[in-house]
């Protein structure tokens, strides 16, 4: 099954995230920070690094490892087409 660049860059992305997560764990258990401060600094480093992603690459995904091209154009919805009024009989 061959993959696609995108997905390649996901994995790629949400692994070292990952590991930053794990590796802060690490630090802190180390340092012997309390467990319960270890919990509640989990989900605000994650919430840290998602919007660092998004600074950083593509912030449509938050993903470091995005192609941030601010020069493309965004397509525009067109409008909808509305059907002709049906004649009563």
């Amino acid at each position: 099954m061959k993959q696609d660049n995108s997905v390649k860059q996901q994995y790629a992305d949400q692994a070292t995230k990952g590991g930053f997560l794990g590796l802060a764990t690490y630090l802190l258990i180390q340092w012997n920070v309390d467990p319960a401060i270890i919990a509640l600094a989990l989900p605000a480093l994650s919430a840290g690094l998602s919007w660092a992603s998004t600074q950083i690459g593509d912030e449509n995904i938050a993903s470091f490892f995005g192609i941030n091209d601010k020069s493309a154009p965004v397509a525009k919805k067109s409008p909808a087409k509305k059907s002709p009024a049906k004649k009563k009989q």
